[in-house]
């Protein structure tokens, strides 16, 4: 059985202007030291977001959107938890990107790019 990708696009039908949505899985650490917050690790299969928000109420969810959102420079109404929303492993989708004219494997690359420079280093903001 394979291990479930880090990023997934995914067509999105019934758009004229050929939309797309990606898919990314992460763990997130609720309830971390500020100068911790953001991108901790990238890896094959799953992404690490450390958080200052506590996870009640929704409030690491928001925070880990808003981290995203920030990362891809979209609105944070584009960026959703669709999958475990009350646990720390999650799959947030990020709708309605435009992936240009390089092609879906291209747009990958780049937003893997984003993710790794997105980076937090250990002791710094």
């Amino acid at each position: 059985m394979s291990r479930p990708a880090l990023l997934r696009l995914i067509a999105q039908p019934k758009s004229s202007t050929k939309k797309y949505s990606l898919q990314i899985s992460c763990y997130v650490k609720p309830n971390t030291a500020s100068n911790r917050v953001g991108v901790t690790t990238v890896g094959e299969d799953r992404l690490d977001i450390s958080v200052a928000a506590v996870p009640r109420d929704g409030a690491a969810n928001l925070a880990v959107s808003q981290i995203i959102a920030a990362i891809f420079r979209v609105p944070k109404s584009n960026v959703e938890v669709i999958r475990g929303a009350k646990t720390r492993e999650k799959t947030l989708c990020i709708a309605d990107l435009n992936i240009g004219d390089d092609g879906e494997e291209v747009f990958i690359q780049q937003a893997t790019r984003k993710l790794v420079e997105a980076t937090v280093k250990r002791g710094s903001k």
